[in-house]
């Protein structure tokens, strides 16, 4: 059996509203017509006839009309209709108040079922009897029967089982595509389109913020708090209860961050979500050189005072602990707030933002001169010393006449804070720019938009972390677990294999390989002191003075190379070879980049990890189930006799599960009021230093965020970010479609929304105790 079937299998077996058993009809069987005076225990039980009937006859039903008791919501008669009753209305675009430009402009394309059909179904509630009588029925349709094949594809006749709903929502949880769903599971009567899927996402992701967005990002936040203690959080309103700020960041993180909070990244360049809030996620660097997030920040502005609460706030997350060195983009109000909250912290700027501008400010050189791009570049990054920077820099200054450019002058008069020379002596764990916060922007492209709530956003960051975590654990078995190559094969190679993780070997490796090009040349000696010169044997400039304390065993390096990224490098390698120091000394080695440099954090994991499988979650669940599934799948194969042993103990494991499901359901949902009532005696309250913000019960909805930056109009752009011109968007704008409603005409609504439709209707009259249900109203219809 298929893995599609099994599913379907399983759904099928569930005796739901619309599948009751045939004897619940009383006298009627499915295979018979309906007939005046016709009887049903239920209204329910006429809306699964006559539906199952339309199936198996070619067309599809919809409530027409509801009449009800006077003072009284009960149901007393209901008139079904085919699918193809009514007409769709002709659009007249001067009718509804518009001009002859908008009539003239193109329309979207729709089609209509509407043929003005006249089969019908009416019953009418017995009071005496209590049933349901049918009154009326007309089977005569005035179009064409559809085949058994296509039926499905009707609204009434659609089937989306449980199973293929919650894969659905798992899809969305992923970021996977939710339409591809519909390929997986259509299969016998499971008959939907991936716009099915994507409804029922949209639908699931409404009901979630029946609350509010903001709400429902502080209701998240107050649940996972309450699973575990260590989850931080602050929220910051204006004064009038709209969110204006956010942060959140988990116990593992935050844990993470007491080993490798030494160097940060912080970038606020992403703003992919529906409120235009500045996503700027704090990240750091694991011991495999990955990418670890120590925090989720949205912020309304980008003011010093934002920053210095947001600053503030994740010091106090992290037990006052500041990082050693931090790296963003560039942005005066951040850099003042970073020296307010973090004065000894080596602050520099994205090396990367900064380049990207030059194209920009010097385009009358940069691009008809490759020639000033090689020296712009061999001046930046290749530059030595600080010497050598100054007069590289000064030759191209005088070289190209650049000496009136304000923006460099600007520029130079900062380059303490983004060229690396300067940065050399402080450790950046070998960063120099924020790549690693872009990375981070870059994985959520996949799977967030500008239509992408805040809430969503929040758990979304919370299974990056996840996903970070594994790919660490992935990388810590690998490390523990393989041996690395050796290519020397001396002792010291031997050592830095068993201390340091793959990625940090194969780092040091090359450099212990490639000490065999340079040369050295003893310069100095006093004592136990000595100064070398290593000189490359390829480059004669490539040369660095190195200094070695032989007692103490206390070397230095020109380079800078273990100051600026914490691994030996080559030239004090090559010295040590010729001093015979077969070991890397203890204080050249960094525990961050060690092998057991994670090794509480991995307790404070097993805790977590023993915690979610006590309160398993609803995907983890489901995970287990279809895994024992998957086994019967394969077992059924071999025997009908397993088939239809499996078949008859799961129908009767059913048969219990939905005996119990309003029980559990039930008391679920007390579980979740004691918890809501218990979060909501008192507003929460989050302290920092001088200052407390509090949340209050009802926070509203963040304002769209007015940041720096000239926004982007996507008007304006063709392909590829192309600039149009003024005559391309003129034409642009007289051929764009505007979409209408099909039954009125009119624009700006939609069916829900029709004043027209929802009040008079469009082919008849109002009745007294007459309700009008519209179509998409009926969940069980749809």
């Amino acid at each position: 059996m298929e893995h599609e079937e099994l599913y379907d299998a399983l759904d099928n077996s569930r005796p739901s509203e619309q599948e009751l058993p045939l004897e619940d009809f009383g006298d009627c069987e499915l295979k018979s017509k309906p007939y005046v005076g016709m009887q049903f225990d239920s209204l329910d039980d006429v809306e699964t006839f006559y539906k199952e009937f339309a199936k198996k006859e070619g067309f599809g039903i919809r409530i027409r009309t509801s009449k009800k008791a006077p003072r009284s919501d009960d149901v007393t008669s209901r008139i079904y209709v085919c699918c193809s009753k009514g007409q769709c209305k002709t659009k007249n675009a001067l009718d509804n108040g518009l001009s002859r430009d908008d009539e003239n402009k193109a329309r979207r394309s729709c089609s209509s079922l509407r043929t003005r059909c006249e089969a019908m179904l009416r019953v009418m509630k017995n009071k005496k009897l209590q049933k349901w009588v049918v009154k009326g029925f007309d089977n005569n349709h005035n179009h064409g029967i559809i085949s058994p094949k296509s039926v499905s594809y009707l609204r009434c006749h659609k089937k989306m089982s449980t199973a293929a709903k919650s894969l659905v929502e798992k899809f969305g949880e992923e970021g996977l595509p939710t339409g591809k769903v519909a390929m997986m599971f259509n299969v016998g009567d499971q008959t939907f389109t991936s716009r099915d899927c994507w409804n029922h996402l949209r639908d699931v992701r409404g009901k979630n913020l029946d609350v509010g967005d903001a709400s429902a990002v502080l209701n998240y936040c107050q649940k996972q708090q309450a699973q575990n203690s260590n989850f931080f959080y602050a929220i910051q309103c204006d004064d009038v209860d709209h969110m204006v700020n956010f942060f959140g960041v988990d116990a593992r993180s935050r844990m993470a961050y007491q080993y490798f909070g030494d160097v940060v990244t912080f970038d606020t360049t992403y703003k992919t979500n529906k409120y235009d809030m500045p996503f700027a996620p704090f990240t750091g660097l694991n011991h495999h050189c990955q990418s670890i997030l120590f925090g989720c920040v949205l912020l309304q502005d980008e003011t010093e005072q934002t920053f210095v609460w947001l600053f503030e706030t994740w010091l106090q997350a992290m037990w006052g602990k500041k990082p050693k060195s931090i790296i963003t983009n560039q942005d005066l109000a951040m850099g003042a707030a970073i020296a307010k909250v973090f004065p000894r912290t080596r602050h520099r700027l994205c090396l990367w933002h900064i380049k990207k501008k030059f194209p920009e400010k010097l385009s009358h050189i940069y691009h008809k001169n490759s020639i000033f791009k090689r020296e712009l570049k061999r001046c930046i990054r290749e530059s030595s010393s600080v010497e050598k920077f100054e007069e590289a820099w000064k030759s191209l200054i005088l070289t190209y006449g650049l000496e009136r450019n304000e923006w460099l002058e600007g520029l130079y008069n900062i380059q303490e804070s983004w060229v690396p020379v300067y940065n050399r002596n402080t450790f950046f764990a070998g960063m120099n720019t924020t790549q690693r916060s872009e990375s981070i922007n870059a994985f959520f492209d996949s799977f967030v938009n500008s239509r992408t709530t805040l809430k969503d956003f929040v758990v979304k960051f919370a299974k990056a972390v996840d996903s970070r975590y594994k790919k660490e654990r992935k990388e810590d078995f690998d490390s523990r677990h393989k041996t690395p190559s050796l290519v020397i094969g001396s002792k010291i190679e031997h050592q830095a294999a068993s201390i340091y993780t793959r990625t940090i070997f194969n780092k040091f490796q090359k450099e212990l390989v490639s000490n065999n090009h340079f040369t050295k040349e003893k310069v100095e000696k006093n004592g136990t002191f000595y100064r070398y010169k290593a000189t490359s044997s390829f480059d004669p400039d490539d040369a660095f003075i190195v200094k070695l304390n032989l007692e103490s065993k206390v070397c230095e390096c020109d380079c800078q190379l273990f100051e600026f990224m914490g691994i030996v490098c080559r030239h004090m390698l090559l010295i040590f070879q010729v001093k015979n120091i077969f070991q890397i000394p203890s204080h050249y080695i960094l525990q961050r980049w060690t092998k057991e440099a994670n090794k509480e954090l991995k307790s404070v994991e097993y805790r977590s990890s023993f915690e979610d499988e006590h309160h398993m979650s609803r995907a983890l669940r489901s995970i287990h189930v279809c895994q024992r599934v998957s086994q019967f799948s394969y077992l059924v194969e071999k025997s009908e006799d397993i088939y239809k042993m499996i078949i008859s103990d799961l129908d009767h494991t059913l048969k219990k599960v939905f005996g119990m499901e309003n029980e559990l359901l039930e008391d679920k949902e007390d579980d979740e009021m004691d918890m809501h009532h218990k979060s909501g005696e008192s507003a929460d309250i989050v302290e920092v230093e001088d200052w407390s913000v509090i949340v209050p019960l009802n926070i509203k909805d963040p304002h769209v965020s007015q940041t720096k930056g000239r926004k982007k109009s996507t008007e304006k752009q063709g392909p590829g970010g192309r600039i149009k011109g003024g005559l391309e968007i003129s034409l642009a704008r007289a051929t764009t479609k505007r979409r209408s409603y099909q039954l009125c005409g009119g624009y700006g609504h939609n069916r829900r929304t029709c004043k027209q439709f929802n009040g008079e209707g469009s082919d008849y009259q109002d009745e007294e105790n007459i309700i009008e249900v519209d179509d998409n109203d009926i969940d069980d219809l749809a």
